[in-house]
């Protein structure tokens, strides 16, 4: 029991460091677009935060499976230099109890790894999707920034204010263009002061303008009325949002168990993969990390995570063959996870035979060597 938790902890800790660095790094390009975003209006700050802490639920499901594989490698590989190992084997612990020991942090990983691929992060998707959704569809008021020209297509309203109240209530020297939706009538307003209210009665949303003028006419025409006011009234107006959200990253696992579509099935395979994925990879790196103390705990690093990124570019372009229709990747995606992990088990348990029967054969080709000579 002492040893399991160690062991656990050890693997743990490394698994845990190693996710942190690689969500930071994925991550912080994403945060920085999202910033840039918010800075020029297209996103409210606080929502863009929203987006990233959701988004970092679909990164860990892709991360997680790497970060236990180096992270069983680190753990294992400092074991056998400080040859803690060997005075475990000399205490009479197997190498299957070895492995049913590391099985224990591995597959908490690996349970979080589905809870994420096959629950959360589909949801987290959606809700990121729709939050844009949203945020592409706000009124012009509610992303305004001071000095710039804003608007959308949809509404025919562009809105300018040379500055904006702390509150983000009231604009000041604002200029406003509104084109009907007839293409023809134009309408442009400039003003001291604007103001946000909401009617209730009317349950609509109004600009109260102050101190201005409203210049309405035809285009291509000089027929061209213009008003001065002290205070007018101009609806805002809110486009139309209609949410249509059917990526497949996005959809829940059972809604994809029972879709037919091959766009569906790849999602599908391709979550139950990646927990399974962070099982199998760890039994090869646990099998890599048997080095000793004159290689170093980084010996084998290069190797392993060429041999993951075999692997999950295997996944990758097999999920890319059932999205265009190909039934057989179906089998070919399970059988990359028998093959390697009959590769991680020969590695752990049958590696000494190899070696040994190499060695027989070497002594039997020097003998012939040696009769022949």
């Amino acid at each position: 029991m002492i040893i399991t938790r160690y062991i656990t902890r050890e693997v743990l800790q490394n698994a845990f460091v190693v996710a942190v660095v690689l969500l930071l790094l994925i991550s912080s390009s994403r945060f920085a677009k999202y910033l840039a975003q918010a800075a020029t209006g297209e996103l409210e700050l606080s929502v863009a935060f929203t987006i990233l802490l959701n988004l970092m639920l679909g990164y860990l499901g892709m991360i997680l499976p790497l970060a236990a594989f180096l992270g069983t490698l680190l753990a294992f590989g400092r074991l056998y230099i400080d040859s803690e190992v060997i005075v475990l084997v000399s205490s009479g612990v197997s190498q299957r109890q070895l492995l049913r020991i590391a099985l224990v942090p591995l597959s908490i990983i690996a349970i979080l790894v589905g809870l994420l691929t096959l629950v959360w992060a589909p949801e987290a998707s959606r809700k990121v999707e729709q939050m844009l959704y949203e945020q592409r569809y706000l009124t012009t008021f509610e992303n305004i920034i001071p000095g710039q020209f804003q608007g959308h297509d949809q509404t025919h309203q562009v809105i300018y204010a040379e500055q904006l109240s702390d509150d983000r209530r009231t604009l000041y020297n604002v200029f406003i263009f509104q084109r009907a939706d007839d293409n023809v009538s134009e309408l442009v307003i400039k003003a001291a002061s604007g103001r946000q209210y909401y009617d209730d009665n009317l349950q609509a949303r109004y600009l109260l303008l102050q101190d201005g003028t409203r210049i309405e006419g035809k285009v291509s025409t000089l027929d061209y009325h213009i008003t001065q006011f002290k205070q007018m009234g101009l609806l805002v107006k809110q486009p139309q949002l209609t949410i249509n959200i059917t990526q497949a990253d996005t959809l829940p696992t059972l809604y994809l168990w029972g879709s037919s579509l091959p766009v569906h099935k790849a999602q599908l395979y391709w979550r139950v993969s990646l927990p399974l994925m962070t099982l199998i990879i760890s039994l090869v790196a646990i099998a890599m990390s048997q080095v000793n103390s004159r290689q170093g705990r980084y010996a084998r690093l290069v190797p392993a995570i060429i041999i993951y990124l075999v692997y999950l570019a295997m996944l990758i372009q097999l999920r890319g063959e059932i999205e265009q229709g190909n039934t057989a990747g179906n089998w070919l995606m399970l059988l990359v996870h028998v093959m390697m992990l009959c590769i991680g088990l020969n590695s752990l348990f049958a590696s000494h035979h190899w070696r040994r029967w190499l060695n027989q054969l070497k002594k039997m080709l020097r003998k012939k060597h040696d009769a022949t000579t």
